[in-house]
């Protein structure tokens, strides 16, 4: 094989919080991390929880975390077997072990999306170095409630996002496709202090102004103090995904406007399963960078086709990578061998045909795994 990126770099754009703990689990506890669908609606009988549970495991990424534990475990590829030697490992030293499983992915620092204070314990759980995302939404929801007008509400949150700043929190969380229903199209502050009212007595419309006036005061703040903001975008499985408007062609009208032409932007997901959307805002406005948490390693089977849609359109110095990790040490380990292997095998097939020189595929991947990352926060 022309490459192998075993040993290169990964930085994680995107992860939740992880159980590192001694606690044994069930196959079905780690096939659960990958779902997203819809939830049950009426009681089960067994019968019910056996057919679910069947379906669960036999889902594509689930198969590919079974088969790379199983080679990293030198075990059978089933369930049982890979979860019996897994569950033997934390039972000895639950944070050991992902450790170990860090250490292999050569995981160099990831940025968590998690509500918790800066310097929470409870993060404590991750083995590397971590980065901070601010959630806007909960934030804006707290303070409609106690500020009694929209220039108000407008000046607590620039202050509340200046002091979490100055903790250390390296980015914003919005999620604007999800909160507003109505077009993404620049908005005034009139109006969004003609709706606070409404707003404030729970009318969705109105919030939705308000949050989307204030969303435009987050890209005027990226510029001013030089941090991301982090969109999520595309349907991930979650079923309300798929009624509102997660695609960022969505927000072009906004991105249109001149006054937020050097707001950071960064699109979480990749935009599945339009992922060649979000590669062309990434191509269309200089200020927009792609991400493809959960893309990897939910998709993992469908990643190299991923990948190329990607880089035929997206510049290579605005891609970034993620795991959309939760529960589990094993999904960000699994997130950076696969996407290591994509890249190969995807970089190869370039070289082969003519279109990159071994050289540019070396820099695609340096830039893609970690570099791109390491640029965009400055460190």
């Amino acid at each position: 094989m022309m490459f192998d990126f075993t040993d290169m770099p990964f930085f994680d754009n995107h992860t939740h919080k992880i159980d590192v703990s001694n606690r044994t689990i069930e196959p079905i506890d780690l096939a659960n991390a990958f779902v997203h669908g819809r939830a049950p609606v009426r009681p089960m009988t067994d019968e019910d929880v056996r057919e679910r549970q069947y379906n669960i495991m036999n889902m594509g990424v689930v198969k590919t975390m079974i088969c790379l534990m199983a080679e990293k475990f030198g075990c059978e590829a089933t369930p049982e077997a890979v979860i019996a030697e897994r569950n033997r490992r934390t039972e000895k030293d639950g944070y050991g072990y992902a450790q170990e499983l860090y250490r292999e992915a050569n995981v160099i620092g990831e940025v968590v999306d998690d509500g918790a204070p800066f310097g929470d314990p409870e993060l404590s759980c991750f083995p590397g170095k971590i980065y901070r995302l601010f959630q806007m939404d909960p934030c804006v929801r707290g303070l409609l409630k106690k500020c009694g007008s929209y220039d108000e509400l407008k000046e607590a949150f620039i202050k509340e996002v200046k002091e979490r700043l100055g903790e250390g929190f390296i980015g914003i969380k919005s999620h604007i496709f999800e909160l507003r229903g109505q077009p993404i199209v620049p908005i005034s502050e009139d109006c969004a202090k003609a709706q606070y009212k409404a707003a404030q007595e729970g009318e969705k419309k109105a919030f939705e102004d308000v949050y989307l006036a204030i969303f435009q005061e987050v890209l005027i703040l990226t510029q001013e103090l030089g941090f991301s903001v982090h969109v999520h975008t595309g349907c991930t499985g979650n079923p309300n995904d798929l009624q509102t408007p997660t695609d960022p062609y969505v927000m072009a009208p906004l991105m249109r406007d001149d006054r937020f032409a050097d707001a950071r932007i960064v699109l979480l997901h990749g935009n599945p399963p339009d992922f060649g959307h979000a590669a062309w805002l990434t191509h269309s406005y200089p200020n927009v960078w792609v991400d493809l948490g959960w893309s990897l390693p939910w998709l993992s089977l469908n990643i190299e086709n991923i990948l190329e849609e990607v880089i035929s359109v997206a510049p290579h110095s605005k891609i970034m990578l993620g795991s959309g990790q939760h529960d589990h040490a094993e999904i960000v380990w699994a997130a950076s061998k696969i996407i290591k292997k994509a890249l190969a095998n995807v970089l190869e097939k370039k070289v082969k045909a003519g279109y990159l020189s071994k050289e540019q595929a070396i820099e695609t991947a340096e830039q893609i795994l970690y570099k791109n990352a390491l640029r965009l926060y400055k460190l």
